[in-house]
């Protein structure tokens, strides 16, 4: 029989090693939300919770929005209605997100270099799970310029999550091609290379 490795610091950091530092991140984030550590922190997570393989679903997974998904309407900031099919002439990136959610803040930073790059060439919908009012003081808080969206009616099945923070992308033909649940740093080259090439096809 096999011996447990014993528990240790040294074992708790080897094994769990990008959890450690995204609790540690988001401490920091709270505590000192103008710590110059930010930055860094948010480097190191994302090299930690980037993971190897490919974020693209198997071709089997990459459902195709149906025409009754695409009816799906959301409601702008400032009350506009519009709808999922307004959104087909360049990839789109949801990321599902709330102000009570820690993880959902800690990659908020991260998403809006992205959006800041990449708002030109690809459709991003923040779509908050949360009270208006609340996102708004919150964005003003933070300095963020997102669009945010909320849901006006039920979202697609497809676009579903049990957690958040979810991100969806999806490709020109509304084929749903990465689902990840989970807090990152999308300013990341993978991801770049990714919105790269769905612009492309």
């Amino acid at each position: 029989m096999m011996q447990k490795e014993p528990l240790s610091p040294r074992n708790l950091w080897k094994k769990h090693k990008s959890d450690i530092l995204f609790v540690v991140f988001v401490l920091l984030m709270f505590i000192f939300p103008k710590n110059p550590l930010r930055i860094l922190l948010t480097d190191m997570m994302g090299k930690a919770r980037t993971v190897v393989e490919s974020f693209e679903l198997n071709k089997k997974d990459r459902k195709i929005l149906s025409d009754k998904d695409l009816e799906w309407q959301l409601v702008t900031m400032d009350g506009q209605v519009v709808s999922l099919a307004q959104f087909s002439d360049k990839p789109v990136l949801i990321n599902v997100w709330a102000t009570w959610c820690p993880p959902c803040v800690a990659e908020l930073p991260s998403l809006e270099k992205l959006y800041q790059d990449y708002g030109d060439r690809v459709h991003f919908i923040f779509l908050a799970d949360d009270n208006p009012d609340k996102v708004q003081d919150f964005l003003a808080r933070k300095n963020l310029k997102i669009p945010v969206y909320f849901s006006a009616t039920a979202r697609p099945f497809v676009l579903k999550s049990g957690s958040i923070p979810t991100t969806f992308i999806l490709d020109k033909n509304h084929r749903l091609r990465v689902k990840k649940t989970g807090a990152m740093n999308w300013n990341a080259a993978k991801i770049r290379n990714l919105l790269d090439k769905y612009i492309a096809e």
